[in-house]
């Protein structure tokens, strides 16, 4: 009889852990990725590197790169060209002029594509060559399965092609921008432009406006081929995640079932702090360190092993670096962090104020 009660509550458990599974991979989306803002980890993913249409979530990349480029309190004159742009806008009128910070929340809020224009023209000094930024932006990012024709995801004359992995990369690495992150996070947002014509843009991505209290910022998106694609980004507990999604069919869903699934089961460890590395002197007679926190996202209740190798190279590079600290969980890398070496100076060569700062942060004995 216990035996046959142990098999039931085993079974009682498989069941529970398959009813999870489940309901995080059961998503309506065609393809779609969970990922941990800080590592990068990936936590879940469906055909997540299958190209698609992705319609106007493509304006991550126009804004970031808007952010990074351009003058934000700068005016920007509006084109004809931009106030003829088709589908969601936000009614610029020509010859008015709209700060640049302004056109980037209009874009990101009301998903205006005569601000995209706007924003490319100014940028760029034309739309071809902002979108040459985008590519250039898109390789250097390591997505190299997104191919960007416009800078606003309208798909009837040209088209922007990406996959949920390559997007999750370009939202990780706008949101580490302090202007991105404020800007789409934001509910409402009102201003005016240079002649006097009011704005009130009130964000149209429901998670954040309400529907998900962790939820701190994103993009929408929609046309006829790509169908409804979203990009959240959401931080509960001090675990950030991304969640993206292509041709949707119930994706606010979607996005609170796989973030839910995320915060439930995962958490961030700080596996080696920044600083000096407690090295065997047989391995290096030398002070080895790294800059910054060996961070990995793993399971809650233990299940996964991490742990880290030391690889020392033959040939110093720039910046005194001597080797890789290898982050792994259950044997697969999760991260490789630049070890460096502390230059030892000799007693009647003085110190610099770098090498002076370093030694006082590190606790180094004599700093004088």
């Amino acid at each position: 009889m216990r035996k046959f009660k142990g098999l039931i509550i085993t079974f009682l458990v498989l069941c529970l852990f398959s009813q999870a599974n489940i309901s995080a991979k059961a998503i309506s989306s065609e393809c779609g990725i969970l990922v941990e803002q800080v590592t990068g980890r990936v936590l879940f993913e469906k055909c997540a590197d299958q190209q698609k249409y992705i319609a106007s979530i493509t304006k991550i990349m126009t804004a970031i790169i808007a952010v990074e480029e351009g003058d934000l309190d700068g005016w920007v004159e509006i084109s004809e060209n931009a106030t003829l742009q088709v589908g969601s806008s936000l009614y610029l009128k020509q010859g008015d002029k709209v700060k640049l910070i302004d056109l980037i929340y209009g874009l990101m809020l009301r998903s205006g594509n005569d601000s995209a224009m706007a924003i490319a023209e100014e940028i760029g000094g034309s739309e071809e060559e902002f979108v040459k930024m985008m590519n250039e932006k898109a390789k250097e990012l390591g997505m190299t399965n997104s191919v960007f024709q416009n800078p606003s995801g309208l798909d009837e004359t040209t088209y922007n092609l990406s996959t949920a992995a390559d997007m999750a990369k370009v939202m990780r690495y706008a949101m580490n921008h302090p202007v991105f992150r404020e800007v789409v996070g934001t509910k409402v947002h009102k201003t005016q432009s240079e002649g006097g014509v009011p704005y009130v843009w009130q964000n149209k991505h429901k998670l954040v406006t309400g529907y998900y209290e962790y939820a701190i910022g994103g993009k929408t998106g929609f046309t006829k081929q790509a169908r409804r694609t979203l990009v959240t980004s959401a931080q509960k507990d001090g675990l950030e995640l991304v969640v993206v999604t292509l041709t949707a069919g119930d994706d606010w869903n979607d996005h609170m079932s796989l973030f839910n699934m995320g915060f439930d089961n995962y958490e961030l460890k700080t596996v080696i702090p920044a600083g000096f590395l407690n090295v065997d002197p047989t391995v290096s007679d030398s002070k080895l360190f790294i800059k910054q926190d060996a961070i990995v996202a793993v399971k809650k209740d233990g299940s996964e092993t991490v742990s880290t190798e030391l690889k020392l190279s033959q040939d110093n590079t720039t910046d005194n670096e001597v080797g890789t600290l290898i982050v792994k969980i259950n044997d697969e890398v999760m991260d490789e962090i630049p070890v460096y070496q502390q230059v030892e100076l000799k007693d009647d060569q003085p110190r610099g104020w770098f090498q002076w700062l370093f030694g006082w942060l590190m606790g180094d004995g004599d700093t004088q």
